[in-house]
């Protein structure tokens, strides 16, 4: 016996799910285009995009986007291409950009979004291409060169009654004897000039003294030799080594450079000196010994092939470049740090020099750089310096170099902060890189593995809240997880969830950028697959805390079209606006869009809902201000100029103001610039802009059992529709469209709205109930809501009517 029964879909803020009507969700849908699920106020149509400039009058081509956010009053987006760095402020203000070494660090780069990587702090971003190969300069030390090709010290260590000095040098012998007899003033700078004084004769060879020690010089192989009768305690002679520091006498040539060999079984011997005079002493004099790099070994970055910088400079234009030490204006560029000290041995080269660079980013106070399976950081509060101070000890500001092990190859594509570490990520693993200890040492840091997912190489993974989301790639459709961790230190465990497992094959391939706001506990996606490059899919989530812990209440996914665009080029949320770069036809835009979970039509007399809208007032940016209306006394219409070419049905609308009629429809065109409308307009503030449509089809209707903690669809109950009720609220217009299976027609129910009762500060007429005539088999029947006007409309909750009948009575589980 069938039975009249009401049931009430609460809300419709789940979004798509792909799963089989049996299996879905009633607050899930079919469908959903330029929908917002807000938690706040049901399901809405998105805001639309204001235009806020045009930035290239021509197609940017192939290029990679990099927001810098240096404050909140200073934010920029970086263009980058193979041969062009341009700038422009969120205002769409261009900004000066210069290049005095031009581009060729980024020649040769034919996709740009997966091969360039940038990385900012402070006013320096770091532009790093993925093709260029990290070498180190041809120059080997010393930096300055000696002054002659052969040299020698003889140190006059100690003077001594009745002591013999000998000194032979290529052959020659000097003999100083000291005299025998106690209270004789004797000294080692006399000692050392009657030495001189006696060698003065060998050919080739200079010789120069400061106090007791002696400097030979020769552009010939010098052989020396020098010895005493108390077994060689008063007298030293030093080419290029020493077997101990204090075999090293306290004058010395300037730059004078010896390798103190010491103990074989010390991994800190085999370290380099050079001498440097104190202050007044001159070019030979006394001084103190310093850590300097091995002769003939290469101490230098590459600079034209190490990632260049993109500067913003004290007088607010920009330098892009090489960190060459240049003087700029108002700024004098850093140099990539040198070897200072040892060799390629005890102060080898870092591993990023012969690979490319994969990532760039800041962690702790140390520039980070991704190469290959490697990841190096910068000295800790020094970004530029990639070479230890010192190879006799290991300081805790040192380089840090590590490989992230596996089992298999695993080259690492980027490195994002999380929760104060660094999650790592290659093709197939994903590492925590972290300090065991409270500081981030050469002795605390780690790398382990956290989990094994593949990942698409193609979209840098993001941090939202609490955790991470990065994307898959599965053939023409792309998965998204998210990343989270539980436990602590050596116990924490990873594990990422699918936030995609109901809508597998909705989020097309090609995903190149992801954006969150965490605020608005939203995500966003943008794709370059053909056919979806003008779309952006949005997910909006909400936890909360259920009888077992944190449970996700919300999943909801969906996509907004821009009608009129080619293709989005980037997007950036910022403080709850999406910041977007749009191509449409040859020019691109930048657009904005808020994107709070309660509805926010900025400077609009009304709520209004048109893309890439355009006004007469300041509300617009000058650049893109429409000018007033032109008013013809002959034709008696109004023709208003847009800033752009109309590529989407674009309509005219008035504001209310003294003396006109606002909210009311002046034109629309669908291409050229300009609008016309009847009357005389000039005077009038009117709003300009793109319509898109609202799209909702909610799951079909149908008798659902509460099973294992979900709802299922009934095997055994039938419903027969007799109507359902929509509940709205400040909504000004939609409709409804019931299409039946089979034959039967298909039925359209209107609801007008009226623009008066959306006035801002208005409560009548907002709220209410609208009736759907239908008649059929709920699971036969398809209820799409759609909305194709500038009006705003919002949803609360769905009730279904019908007749129930069974064929049988269900057991309980």
């Amino acid at each position: 016996m069938a039975e009249l029964f009401t049931s009430l879909v609460p809300n419709l803020i789940q979004g798509v799910s792909q799963q089989p009507d049996a299996q879905r969700d009633p607050t899930q849908a079919e469908l959903q285009i330029n929908a917002v699920s807000s938690s706040a106020e049901g399901l809405r149509k998105r805001d639309p995009t204001q235009t806020l400039a045009r930035v290239s009058s021509t197609s940017l081509g192939d290029v990679f986007v990099h927001a810098i956010l240096r404050d909140r009053s200073e934010r920029y987006l970086a263009v980058i291409s193979s041969s062009s760095v341009k700038v422009f402020d969120l205002d769409g203000v261009a900004q000066t950009v210069s290049a005095p070494n031009g581009y060729g660090y980024l020649a040769g780069v034919t996709d740009a979004k997966r091969q360039i990587r940038c990385g900012t702090v402070a006013d320096y971003t770091f532009v790093a291409s993925s093709l260029k190969v990290v070498a180190m300069d041809a120059a080997v030390a010393p930096a300055v060169a000696r002054p002659a090709a052969n040299e020698a010290l003889v140190w006059i260590r100690a003077a001594n009654y009745g002591q013999s000095y000998r000194v032979n040098v290529n052959g020659t012998l000097a003999t100083v004897t000291t005299t025998t007899t106690a209270g004789t003033a004797i000294s080692t700078a006399d000692i050392a000039e009657q030495i001189k004084t006696a060698l003065a004769g060998v050919a080739g060879v200079s010789i120069a003294r400061a106090g007791s020690v002696l400097h030979l010089t020769s552009s010939s192989t010098i052989t020396i030799s020098a010895t005493d009768a108390r077994a060689n305690a008063d007298i030293t002679a030093i080419t290029n080594s020493v077997q101990s520091f204090t075999s090293l006498p306290t004058i010395a040539p300037e730059g004078y450079q010896v390798e103190v060999t010491g103990d074989p079984t010390n991994s800190f011997d085999g370290y380099y000196l050079k001498f440097a005079p104190r202050s007044g002493a001159g070019t030979f004099g006394e001084g103190a010994w310093e850590e300097t790099v091995a002769p003939g070994t290469r101490y230098k970055l590459d600079f034209a092939t190490m990632p260049q910088v993109l500067v913003r400079l004290p007088a607010g234009t920009w330098y892009f470049g090489p960190l060459n030490g240049a003087a700029l204006t108002g700024l004098t560029l850093p140099t990539w740090g040198q070897r200072t000290a040892g060799d390629s041995e005890s102060a080898p080269d870092p591993s990023f020099v012969g690979q490319t660079v994969n990532d760039i980013f800041v962690h702790r106070g140390r520039l980070g750089i991704l190469a290959d399976e490697e990841r190096i950081y910068s000295r800790a509060k020094d970004f530029f310096a990639f070479f230890p101070e010192t190879v006799t000890t290991v300081l805790d500001s040192d380089p840090i170099d590590k490989t992230a092990s596996s089992s298999r190859v695993s080259v690492l594509r980027y490195a994002v902060p999380f929760q104060g570490e660094m999650l790592l990520f290659s093709d197939d693993y994903q590492f925590r890189s972290y300090a065991t200890d409270a500081s981030l040492t050469p002795a605390t840091d780690a790398i382990t593995i956290l989990t094994s997912y593949e990942i698409d190489t193609g979209v840098r993974p993001i941090q939202m809240g609490g955790s991470v989301v990065f994307c898959q790639a599965n053939g023409d459709w792309s998965q998204l997880r998210q990343f989270s961790v539980r436990g602590a230190g050596t116990a924490l465990v990873g594990d990422a969830d699918s936030i995609t497992d109901h809508a597998s094959s909705y989020i097309p391939s090609g995903i190149f950028q992801l954006a969150a706001n965490d605020t608005g506990n939203s995500l966003y996606c943008i794709s370059s697959k053909a056919g979806y490059t003008n779309r952006i899919y949005t997910y909006k989530f909400l936890y909360r805390n259920g009888g077992s812990g944190i449970e996700r209440a919300q999943s909801s996914w969906s996509h907004w079209d821009l009608p009129g665009a080619d293709s989005i080029l980037s997007i950036v949320a910022i403080q709850e606006t999406l910041y977007l770069l749009v191509q449409r036809g040859g020019e691109v835009f930048l657009e904005k869009m808020p994107v709070l979970d309660r509805q926010s039509v900025a400077a609009a007399p009304y709520p209004l809902l048109l893309d890439r809208w355009v006004s007469t007032t300041t509300a617009s940016p000058a650049a893109v201000r429409v000018p007033a209306g032109a008013y013809s006394a002959v034709t008696k219409v109004t023709t208003w100029t847009l800033p752009f070419t109309i590529r989407a049905t674009t309509q005219a609308w008035s504001a209310y103001q003294p003396g006109y009629q606002g909210g009311v429809l002046l034109g629309a065109a669908s291409s050229g610039n300009t609008i016309t409308a009847r009357g005389d307009w000039s005077a009038a503030q009117v709003w300009f802009g793109e319509l898109y449509p609202f799209r909702y089809r909610p799951s079909r209707f149908k008798p659902m059992r509460t099973q294992g903690g979900g709802q299922v669809a009934s095997n055994t109950l039938r419903a027969q529709i007799r109507h359902a009720r929509l509940r709205y609220h400040e909504t000004g217009y939609f409709q409804v469209r019931v299409t039946p299976t089979g034959n039967r027609d298909e039925a359209v129910y209107t609801f007008p709205g009226s623009t008066v009762s959306l006035l801002q500060g208005a409560d009548e007429g907002q709220e209410g109930v609208f009736h759907i005539p239908m008649f059929g088999q709920g699971e036969n029947i398809t209820v799409t809501i759609e909305n194709d006007t500038a009006h705003p409309c919002k949803f609360s909750s769905l009730e279904w009517t019908g007749l129930i009948t069974g064929k049988g009575r269900a057991v309980q589980q």
